[in-house]
């Protein structure tokens, strides 16, 4: 029973998971992103189309309290309704780190929804640590076990945590791919953190320690605001990450005429050669969302009506062909600036055919006959199977003629025939013998008898 039970988990965490669909192929916009790593996902398809060193280890940062708000909400389930107080474990752990924070103190009680708020939008370290501390039984390290693991079932391969806030440890670590994965994870099944990565502004309410609205705090992510000189309109949340150790990292959505996109970037340089600060994840992220909406457009690249070959029919009764085509539709997001006659197309019809290149009828409507292919630049973009568009019944009369000549021509029939005229010959010979042998033996009867 414990074994069934694990399986059972096992296969709901499977089927809870969205899985990324990779692109057969990606492309490379023609300017230069200044990141390290990138990884951009359509979220109307849910497949890859832009990446740069997807899977390259890279430090998270602040990224890091995307998993510590998805173990939080897997266990709190009335974030509103629910108070932790602050220990004094989690300001030991940040004390003389630099750690960004909105201001809370030892001892002070606030609600699981203000701490999610601070945590994820203005990247209160502090909060994170509260919400660890209980939520992992009054334990960090037992909380950060809870990560790890819920890591491995979203299936990120590159990634390990050692804390909940994304302060620098060197094995800490994750790649572009990996956040991906666990962003569209908790936006796909968490609405409460969409509410709380989406916000720009909020009040915080009363604790123990403060009044009402203490303190408004903003979204980290410069691009969401109007008054900033990196403003997007179509970008949304959702979470900055900045250490020396990892650079600038960012993940944003953003959306515009019903395309949606999820970005994340990571390892953006920080300073100029002159040691000022710059800000190029902006840039990036900016460049990338209008060349994606500007450039792809889902298209049809296969349609089941397309006639794409047709192979001869041996003893076709209708027709002595028959026309081939794919048994499903593709469609992709394609970019509207790639001529179409720049695909290779491969079609195989080896394997289905006789050693004249013909098929024997009858052949039945939607019957394998082959695959057809497309690439591009060596790159496979699908593969379909080819069948066969018509019903083609068999001409009996034709099939039987046709058997006919190929056994009399055949080594069986000229065996047979030569066995048969062997016997007639043995036949004869025996019976001349014997007939021979019978005048014989009449002549000596007649001569007894006139003696």
């Amino acid at each position: 029973m414990k074994k069934i039970a694990v399986f059972l988990s096992v296969l709901m965490i499977i089927s809870i998971i969205a899985p990324i669909k990779a692109s057969a192929i990606t492309f490379t916009p023609s300017f230069k992103v200044e990141s390290e790593a990138a990884y951009l996902i359509n979220l109307d398809k849910d497949v890859v189309v832009y990446e740069k060193n997807s899977i390259k280890k890279m430090y998270p940062a602040s990224l890091t309290k995307i998993m510590t708000a998805i173990i939080v909400l897997d266990h709190v389930k009335d974030l509103d309704n629910t108070y932790y107080e602050a220990p004094l474990a989690v300001f030991d752990d940040l004390y003389g780190k630099g750690a960004s924070a909105v201001g809370y103190s030892r001892g002070e009680v606030a609600s699981a929804t203000d701490l999610m708020y601070s945590m994820l939008i203005y990247s209160a370290c502090e909060s994170a640590g509260i919400l660890a501390y209980h939520v992992g039984g009054e334990s960090i390290p037992n909380f950060v076990d809870m990560m790890n693991q819920k890591a491995q079932e979203l299936g990120c391969t590159g990634t390990h945590f050692t804390n909940p806030h994304g302060l620098y440890d060197d094995d800490q670590y994750t790649n572009a791919r990996d956040m991906a994965v666990i962003t569209k994870y908790a936006l796909d099944n968490y609405p409460k953190f969409k509410e709380f990565a989406l916000t720009t502004e909020y009040v915080m309410k009363a604790t123990n320690y403060q009044a009402e609205g203490w303190a408004t705090i903003y979204h980290t992510n410069k691009m969401l605001f109007p008054a900033n000189d990196y403003y997007y309109q179509y970008a949304k949340g959702i979470k900055t990450g900045t250490l020396d150790e990892s650079g600038r990292n960012l993940i944003t959505m953003a959306s515009k005429d019903g395309n949606n996109y999820l970005l994340v970037t990571m390892g953006a340089p920080m300073y100029d050669k002159d040691g000022n600060a710059i800000y190029p994840h902006y840039t990036d992220h900016k460049n990338i969302y209008e060349w994606a909406f500007n450039t792809f457009e889902y298209k049809s690249i296969i349609s089941t009506d397309e006639e794409i070959t047709e192979i001869p029919v041996k003893f076709g009764k209708e027709q002595d062909y028959v026309i081939l085509v794919p048994d499903k539709e593709y469609s992709a997001l394609w970019p509207n600036t790639l001529d179409m006659s720049t695909l290779k197309i491969d079609i195989d019809t080896s394997g289905f055919l006789d050693k004249n290149g013909k098929i024997t009828a009858p052949v039945q409507k939607g019957q394998k006959l082959g695959t057809y292919t497309l690439s591009l630049s060596g790159e496979k973009l699908c593969s379909v199977d080819l069948v066969a568009r018509d019903n083609i019944s068999l001409n009996e009369t034709a099939y039987n003629i046709e058997k006919a000549k190929a056994f009399i021509g055949s080594f069986w029939f000229k065996l047979a025939a030569a066995i048969a005229i062997s016997l007639v010959i043995f036949y004869i010979i025996i019976y001349l013998i014997t007939a021979k042998k019978r005048r014989r033996k009449i002549k000596r009867v007649r001569k007894k008898r006139k003696f």
